[in-house]
């Protein structure tokens, strides 16, 4: 069940930031939860039907049955337009299975899809539009349970939180393909004009140039302390830009970036804009410089949290020891005992059933692995 649960939260993540990753994500999860269909729905709720419509394991025709004549009539939709985001619902709390015999969506409309109970939850909602998941399943297949219904409770803040990214990085697009989409980002980003000059800095870069004094940032550009990495900066950033003055499409560059008191390095990326960006709020970037901080907390401690049920120190722990920290070197990092961490690590290794700390940097490696892949 990790396993897919893991899986399901990568296909969510990254089917709701994509129009056409979406039916990918509804099928992750219909698999996970167990129904022969899903969908996702925008509703206009001044007239009922959905201005946007996606599904999985759904037949097209009834889909667009559903939508021509059967959408302002779905008995489920008066419960839905009652709730708050975040509530489920599911049949029972519709009607009872003599109702359902009785009700046209039911009786006519759901057998020729081979459907006949769901389990939906609102995942946003205003006075115009409502957002709704659903999962439908057949009469085989049977009511949801109370673990179906749990499940779902677990994965929907993720679902929130997934539709929510989609629209800010839609009002990022809106304006032109923006910076605001870059100012979302964990890791640090700042975009580079031909000369090194910084065009745009995200918050998370000033975060850690702050936070780990490798270096400093100004309008002329990234400067770093140590000499030797200015020098391996400079030579990364005239590898991409080439010898002619013009970025080289497929070059990138990695560097690490060393830090004292045995703290993990931080990873220095530069890669090449493949090409100018039409419309962008930053015309004039060339070049891409990115900063992964490993001791920033990332999506792979939430994931933690989620799928093992760790708290925030313990999760910040295991990514931190996968880093190759020692409890020793993080303890004088946050400040805390040592004897505190040996708690976090031996409560981690209770809920989670890693026997090893090779063991704990092997499963947050591949956590890891699957969030940058999506």
């Amino acid at each position: 069940m990790s396993e897919r649960y893991t899986q399901a939260l990568d296909a969510i993540y990254q089917g709701l930031a994509d129009v056409d990753g979406i039916p990918s994500a509804l099928e992750s999860i219909r698999n996970l939860i167990g129904a022969e269909g899903a969908t996702f729905e925008v509703i206009d709720t001044s007239v009922r039907r959905p201005v946007l419509f996606h599904s999985s394991g759904v037949a097209s025709a009834e889909g667009d049955d559903y939508l021509a004549h059967f959408a302002p009539r779905n008995p489920r939709l008066p419960v839905a337009l009652r709730q708050q985001r975040g509530e489920l619902s599911w049949d029972y709390q519709v009607m009872d299975e003599s109702a359902m015999t009785r009700d046209p969506f039911y009786a006519d409309f759901l057998p020729r899809a081979g459907l006949r109970y769901f389990l939906s939850v609102v995942l946003d909602r205003s006075p115009q539009r409502l957002v709704a998941f659903t999962l439908q399943r057949s009469s085989q297949r049977g009511h949801v349970g109370r673990s179906e219904i749990a499940l779902m409770q677990r994965l929907t803040p993720h679902l929130q939180r997934a539709y929510g990214m989609r629209g800010s990085m839609a009002a990022a697009h809106g304006d032109g393909v923006g910076t605001k989409v870059l100012d979302l980002l964990k890791d640090g980003v700042a975009l580079l004009d031909p000369k090194g000059e910084v065009v745009h800095v995200n918050p998370s870069l000033q975060a850690i140039a702050i936070e780990t004094g490798l270096f400093r940032i100004d309008a002329r550009g990234i400067h770093f302390g140590a000499s030797d990495l200015r020098s391996r900066y400079a030579r990364a950033f005239g590898a991409v830009m080439g010898r002619d003055g013009l970025t080289l499409a497929d070059e990138a560059i990695d560097f690490l970036a060393p830090r004292p008191g045995g703290l993990p390095p931080c990873t220095i990326s530069l890669r090449a804009l493949r090409q100018r960006w039409p419309g962008c709020d930053a015309p004039g970037a060339v070049v891409m410089v990115l900063v992964h901080d490993p001791l920033q907390e990332s999506a792979a401690t939430h994931l933690l949290q989620d799928l093992h049920g760790l708290t925030r120190a313990e999760a910040q722990l295991a990514c931190a020891l996968s880093t190759g920290m020692t409890a020793v070197e993080y303890a004088a990092h946050r400040g805390v005992k040592v004897t505190t961490v040996y708690t976090h690590l031996k409560r981690t290794r209770e809920k989670t059933g890693w026997r090893s700390v090779a063991e704990l940097t092997r499963r947050v490696h591949e956590i890891s692995i699957r969030l940058r892949e999506s």
